[in-house]
């Protein structure tokens, strides 16, 4: 239950105060029938009235944003009228205010992270030993207990082979389709903002229609394209416009025949790349942000994590982790992801980064799940909504051997040690195997395993072996 705000609780008791005072303005003359009583009275009532006016507008001012409700009240931030104060042209505005110190904001809690090659030496062999019967040539773990704030953390292996830079707590990785997440949170908080409907037609945002030829009576929605039931497929078209040295605008994309399927939309799962590059385009046109730009606005600089679609734009470049394939063959070197743009600017022009982009630290995207795990709270910062977090996690669509929510899926059944029911996402490319988990229960714990260079199969409830059997050993270690 969210805590009431000392400022909220001050307001609410001023509010009272006022309305008994003003009460006795009625009822006090009657009993005395007194009419010198009464003016005294009165102006005891007026003076009280005038002080717990400016108690009142000054903890609308100092206190949370939350509550600033009208900044032409009083001589308040960002007015320059002297209407409210009783001060005369040339006088001091602030003669007659309240003198309130300023509420210092609560301090950001610190992280407890946790080596585990430190803490906890024997699970570290243990881990070492599985990187190596996976012919790892890079792991990156991070265990989270989101409320008691604690980070468990593994690394194994090189993020550079050539330089022999060897893979730590801070080295950030492309994450491949767990970016996903990523940009279903940015579309969230556009929705938390009043600036996106999730069942409105697609068409209304990006400004020029988007129908399936089969089906034009059948709008697309923002909520389909989440839930990869938008009838917009991985097509040839859009495959091969992905890897091209100049892809093709979205637009050019969108509007042809070949990149939809012979299904009525919202009919059916079909896991799709194209329509979550769609979706950044609707988020960017509706913020009028790059998706880049909205994700480190609404969520990268509150959380104080080092994160980007468009890699140049970390804080640090030099601990990017090159990707090597099951062959140890290098796919993308670290100067190859640097060179990722976001269209130079160009509102929803873009289809390369959204579905499978994200360049983060283990560390810091288990702090994105801990804020999930938290309804959409951390550090005293709300990123989401509590709304917003359920409709992620609602998994109401078929997939297979799983339910699809809005950006997450469920495995019915699923067990890590004594817990069963977990959120899970899966990413692969270009060598990268990731995969995270977090409870479906509100005990907000979770891991993210990250490898390069691994060879792999998946299970079939599509999770990744590797992944879970990482997953499987920590967790059973540390619950």
């Amino acid at each position: 239950m969210k805590k009431v705000k000392p400022e909220a609780l001050r307001i609410l008791l001023i509010v009272l105060a006022v309305t008994l005072v003003s009460l006795s303005v009625v009822f006090v003359p009657s009993i005395t029938g007194d009419e010198a009583s009464y003016q005294k009275i009165n102006e005891a009532v007026n003076a009280a009235i005038s002080k717990q006016h400016n108690l009142l507008f000054g903890s609308l001012y100092i206190g949370s944003q939350e509550y600033v409700t009208d900044t032409t009240i009083g001589s308040g931030p960002g007015t320059d009228s002297d209407s409210n104060t009783g001060s005369s042209p040339g006088s001091n505005p602030d003669s007659n205010s309240l003198s309130t110190p300023e509420l210092t904001p609560e301090p950001k809690p610190e992280d407890i992270v946790i080596d585990i090659a430190e803490k906890l030496p024997e699970l570290k062999d243990s881990l070492d030993a599985m990187a190596k019967r996976y012919s790892c040539i890079a792991v990156s773990l991070a265990y989270f207990d989101g409320d008691a704030g604690e980070y468990y953390l593994y690394q194994y292996g090189y993020a550079n082979t050539r330089t022999e830079q060897k893979v730590n707590a801070d080295t950030t990785f492309r994450i491949a389709s767990l970016s996903k997440l990523m940009t279903v949170i940015c579309a969230m908080t556009l929705v938390d903002a009043g600036l996106l409907d999730l069942d409105e037609d697609i068409s209304v945002y990006l400004g020029y229609q988007v129908k399936n030829p089969n089906y034009t009576n059948t709008p697309i929605t923002s909520r389909m394209l989440m839930q990869h039931t938008s009838s917009i497929h991985d097509s040839d078209v859009f495959q091969t416009s992905l890897f091209a040295a100049v892809p093709k605008p979205l637009r050019q994309l969108v509007e042809s025949r070949s990149s939809f399927q012979n299904r009525r939309p919202g009919s059916q799962f079909e896991y799709s790349n194209f329509g979550i590059s769609v979706l950044a385009a609707i988020c960017e046109h509706a913020s009028g942000e790059m998706l880049d730009s909205l994700a480190r606005r609404a969520v990268f600089d509150k959380l104080e994590i080092d994160a980007a679609f468009v890699p140049k734009n970390l804080k640090d470049t030099s601990n990017i982790a090159v990707i090597y394939n099951h062959t140890h063959r290098q796919i993308r070197n670290v100067e190859s992801q640097l060179e990722v743009v976001d269209s130079d600017g160009i509102l929803g022009h873009d289809h390369n980064i959204a579905q499978g982009g994200l360049t983060i630290s283990m560390l810091d995207f288990a702090k994105i799940l801990a804020m999930l795990g938290n309804d959409g709270e951390i550090y005293n910062d709300r990123i989401l909504s509590a709304d917003a977090v359920h409709a992620i996690n609602d998994a109401n669509v078929n997939g297979p051997g799983y339910k699809q929510g809005l950006a997450t899926r469920l495995v019915p059944g699923f067990t890590l040690g004594e817990d069963e029911g977990f959120y899970y996402h899966t990413g692969s490319a270009w060598g990268v195997f990731a995969q995270y988990l977090y409870t479906a229960d509100d005990t907000n714990r979770g891991i993210i395993v990250l490898t390069t260079g691994a060879s792999t199969g998946r299970l079939s409830n599509g999770m990744h072996r590797i992944g879970t059997d990482f997953s499987r050993l920590v967790w059973e270690e540390l619950n």
